[in-house]
């Protein structure tokens, strides 16, 4: 039987090698999109056969597992089956990748996969999210324009030890606004806190804009591979145009390096205002994610896999 062990803020050095190649270029094969999300999922974690295998809770009631991260896949797969049939499991896989699912779909007879578009990742290439060229970008360029023409005491700047308090102000003031009910937004801007306190760790940077003296928005992120993974954007809407306008200054501060080919901008979570926002930035692609199901004997607790 594997030993999962509960994944904590200290285990990002174990656990990073293992994100890198990340040749899916998916937000959770990251170190924020996982260690963001780990307490509202219940990460847990153990190395079989050189490999990184993540539990966790999905749907709030049932445990699955990632794909395998290592050379010794297949070896990795066979002792985690012998650890599901051990506790009267079955085996479930969570966010698997369209490159996981050949080995998946080859080694499981009762092999069934539910795509969940929710949770698809935005992939943007670089060049075009810095320039904003074309007229699929006309309505951005717009926003932005509003913004420069009702606030001109506007500036951007890096996320540092200067700004850092007044970063960590407005994320608390934006917390006091979210709804107490809401367990994925009040987890966030607890990890959000995290982040900002531990931004070394994260090996995360971002910028602030600031109106004035006060700031009106700012983004978190990380850097793998030849993509940048936007993981935090947080703005005050009073501002016409302000996500825009983070959007194009955060592009032009980081995003114009010979080294940086893409920019994941992470999934819609199933909201129609996000999901419009994030398409309206013309995407090269949506980075499928699956829940992966491998017994078909259908137990009650999958129906959902049977009538999706």
């Amino acid at each position: 039987m594997l030993h999962f062990k509960k994944l904590e803020l200290s285990d990002i050095p174990l656990v990073r090698p293992y994100f890198n190649p990340n040749p899916q270029r998916i937000t959770d094969l990251t170190v924020g999109g996982t260690f963001i999300w780990r307490d509202l999922f219940q990460y847990e974690y153990t190395v079989a056969a050189d490999c990184l295998i993540f539990s966790m809770t999905i749907f709030e009631q049932h445990r699955a597992y990632s794909v395998p991260l290592g050379l010794r896949r297949e070896e990795a797969l066979s002792m985690l089956e012998q650890h599901c049939r051990d506790i009267g499991e079955p085996l479930v896989f969570c966010i698997v990748g369209d490159m996981d699912m050949p080995l998946l779909s080859s080694r499981y007879r009762g092999f069934h996969a539910i795509a969940e578009r929710d949770y698809f990742d935005y992939l943007y290439e670089a060049q075009d999210l810095l320039k904003l060229e074309g007229s699929q970008h006309k309505a951005t360029r717009n926003n932005i324009k509003r913004f420069l023409r009702t606030v001109p005491n506007w500036r951007y700047e890096r996320i540092g030890q200067d700004n850092l308090d007044a970063v960590r102000a407005f994320a608390e003031e934006q917390e006091q606004e979210l709804d107490p009910d809401n367990k994925t937004l009040v987890e966030e801007a607890v990890k959000i806190r995290e982040v900002l306190d531990h931004m070394e760790l994260y090996r995360a940077f971002g910028g602030v804009l600031f109106v004035g003296d006060q700031p009106a928005g700012f983004s978190l992120a990380e850097t793998e591979g030849d993509t940048i993974y936007i993981h935090i954007e947080k703005a005050d809407t009073r501002y016409r145009g302000v996500y825009q306008m983070l959007v194009s200054e955060f592009m032009k501060t980081f995003g114009d390096r010979p080294d940086i080919a893409y920019i994941n901008r992470e999934d819609d979570t199933g909201d129609p205002g996000l999901r419009q926002s994030k398409k309206s930035y013309g995407p090269i692609a949506l980075l499928s994610k699956y829940t992966v199901y491998t017994c078909s004997s259908r137990p009650e607790w999958m129906k959902r896999s049977y009538t999706d």
